[in-house]
């Protein structure tokens, strides 16, 4: 009895309630209640929660064989797909825990309002010797098991759903842990000497109407940058179904580029740019590490 009380003892429930309750539930009458009894006793209260327990079974199974097969497929994934799989798991970890706080306020809502409305009855009271270690009446329980469980590993007594998103958390911290670089250099430099290219991105909306002056202008443009002192390459792309053209120049340094901006074949495609297209121009530029071209030559 004293066992039963330290664990169904929730801060609203007396003595006298608790005692009824067990022997309400001790249909054996053997003053022992087991497992059996209990099962049939919160079956029969089960009501809207039922699909609830269905379903955190199947998610248990789920959960169980997804990390398994995980544990089996990372290591050989490639870089990218180790990056979909962490990221996977953290949404459902995230998605497992939107659950959890709903259901956790509206329990300790409902237990406050009990406790207000008994405000007169004596709640069951437990000497730290008579409750079994770990144990924790209501939602006292249920908060100081959501703190242990962001500091510590995870209390006993914890709900299968608390301990299935501390697994999915405890798997996402292992895996990220050991992201594979291999393969990929790392470079020390002096950022007072390093010596940076320039990358130009120039994205270009052309009138249809003017589809074959602007082709004019890009090709002069394109052969005149080809044979100008620090240009390293230049390529062109369009893309199936619309007016866009994408020029990609790659310049040896800041001076280089800014010398060819300043230039008349530079200032000569602008100008034509202006009648040729639908929208100004949209023009990026990005430093890139010289070393890089160098290495591929």
């Amino acid at each position: 009895m004293e066992e039963f009380k330290s664990f169904f003892s929730d801060g609203v429930l007396g003595c006298d309630d608790l005692e009824n309750l067990f022997r309400e539930i001790d249909t054996h009458k053997t003053n022992n209640l087991d497992t059996g009894e209990l099962c049939t006793y919160f079956s029969k209260h089960l009501g809207a929660f039922k699909e609830i327990f269905g379903a955190v079974e199947d998610m248990n199974k789920s959960i169980s064989k997804a990390l398994t097969s995980t544990s089996q497929v990372y290591p050989k994934s490639s870089f990218m797909e180790q990056f979909t799989i962490r990221f996977l798991m953290r949404e459902i970890l995230n998605q497992m825990a939107a659950l959890q706080r709903p259901v956790e306020a509206a329990s300790d809502a409902i237990d406050e309002n009990a406790v207000t409305e008994r405000g007169g009855v004596p709640q069951a009271m437990q000497t730290e010797s008579s409750r079994p270690a770990g144990v924790v009446p209501g939602r006292v329980a249920r908060r100081a098991r959501r703190q242990l469980s962001t500091q510590t590993s995870m209390p006993e007594g914890s709900g299968p759903l608390t301990a299935q998103i501390e697994r999915l958390r405890n798997l996402v911290d292992k895996l990220e842990n050991k992201v594979n670089f291999e393969g990929i250099s790392e470079e020390q430099v002096d950022i007072q000497n390093e010596q940076t290219m320039i990358l130009v991105r120039r994205q270009l909306a052309v009138n249809e109407e003017h589809d074959k002056a602007f082709r004019d202008s890009l090709r002069k443009y394109i052969e005149g940058s080809n044979i100008t002192d620090g240009c390293l390459h230049l390529s062109v792309r369009t893309y199936s179904g619309s007016n866009m053209f994408v020029l990609y120049e790659m310049w040896e340094d800041q001076d280089a580029w800014k010398g060819h901006s300043s230039s008349s074949l530079a200032k000569s495609f602008q100008h034509s740019n202006i009648d040729n297209l639908e929208t100004p121009e949209q023009l990026t530029t990005m430093p890139i590490p010289s070393s890089w071209w160098k290495r591929d030559e």
